[in-house]
């Protein structure tokens, strides 16, 4: 299988991590056209997405409405799915919608149980969170709990979303939908290769928003962990003092180190998850296509400059680019 069979079977169960509300600072504040993406999700099982555990922690901690729900967790997980007219009565075209998915509960790591003998050199409690949504039947990734494919130099993939919704709207209006793919090989096994490392590290850049995005074999799909941090390097800032440079500050800057959980940790919190009882889906949980139907669609301008005319030939084009001339004046 290469690379991009691969992102195929991975990219559908990628889901963003939004604030479920925003509080306005002033009346005229000017809405924005999409919330804040924090972090980035991928669904493990029936209901059930994996995140960054900082990830969640920053969702909590932001400020939310005096008259916001005490028993309404302030985080959505987005879906970016595709949709085509008949899904839901707004539909006209096909297209690709922002499906929430309500959150209803989270899975905190308590910390580990140490088995055997030898030195664990990871933290206490590894950095992901299970996120409990209402939503079944939803596209999900195949977990890859072994670590004999822990190798340095084996090619992943990961999809997520870095720099959160700014790429998104980097020309000023949403002009994007759904998750960046970047590719890279294992560099290192941490503390070194062996069955039960702590992390692993590619060679990827990462950035705000990537946080909790799945990291996959290219051969396969599986995923083997998700990301959670990038090695920063701090760098001297010089000034010129009496014709002498001196240290005056420091500045930090990402580099494409950047460390994975590996999908064991995961694997492990997820099976006792499925054996509990007690963290079953209510019996009313919508699948995927109930909650298409039953959401309303949200219309997208983009940039409100120009809005595709029908085709009403059979030719291919959809935008005719329009050319005019600038004639110079001649040279005096």
């Amino acid at each position: 299988m290469m690379l991009p069979e691969s992102f195929e079977l991975v990219r559908p169960s990628i889901v963003a991590f939004m604030p479920a509300v925003i509080p306005h600072r002033s009346p005229n504040e000017k809405r924005k056209q999409m919330f804040p993406i924090i972090g980035t999700g991928v669904i493990i099982g029936d209901g059930l997405i994996v995140t960054n555990a900082h990830v969640v922690d920053a969702l909590v901690q932001l400020p939310r409405p005096a008259d916001f729900p005490k028993d309404k967790f302030p985080l959505v997980a987005v879906l970016f799915h595709g949709v085509k007219p008949g899904d839901n009565p707004s539909i006209t075209v096909e297209s690709v919608a922002e499906v929430p998915l309500e959150v209803i509960g989270i899975f905190r790591v308590a910390g580990l149980v140490p088995r055997g003998e030898g030195y664990y050199y990871g933290p206490e409690k590894p950095d992901f969170n299970i996120v409990h949504v209402k939503a079944k039947e939803l596209p999900r990734v195949e977990l890859e709990p072994s670590t004999d494919k822990l190798i340095e130099g084996v090619e992943v993939g990961t999809i997520g979303y870095p720099m959160g919704t700014d790429a998104l709207t980097a020309p000023g209006w949403v002009h994007q939908f759904g998750p960046f793919l970047q590719r890279g090989v294992i560099s290192a096994i941490l503390p070194t290769r062996c069955k039960a490392p702590h992390s692993f590290v590619i060679n990827v850049l990462s950035m705000g928003g990537a946080s909790g995005s799945p990291v996959f074999l290219a051969e396969n799909g599986h995923v083997i962990g998700i990301l959670n941090a990038g090695l920063i390097e701090t760098r001297p800032i010089y000034s010129k003092v009496q014709n002498q440079l001196q240290v005056s500050g420091f500045t930090q800057g990402s580099t494409n180190f950047t460390y994975v959980v590996p999908a064991y940790y995961i694997a492990n919190a997820l099976r006792d998850i499925l054996k509990d009882s007690r963290f079953a889906l209510p019996s009313d949980t919508p699948n995927l296509t109930e909650i298409i139907k039953s959401k309303p669609a949200k219309v997208r301008e983009g940039s409100g400059q120009i809005k595709p005319l029908p085709k009403e030939d059979d030719s291919p084009d959809v935008l005719n680019v329009r050319i005019e001339t600038v004639n110079f004046p001649a040279a005096g």
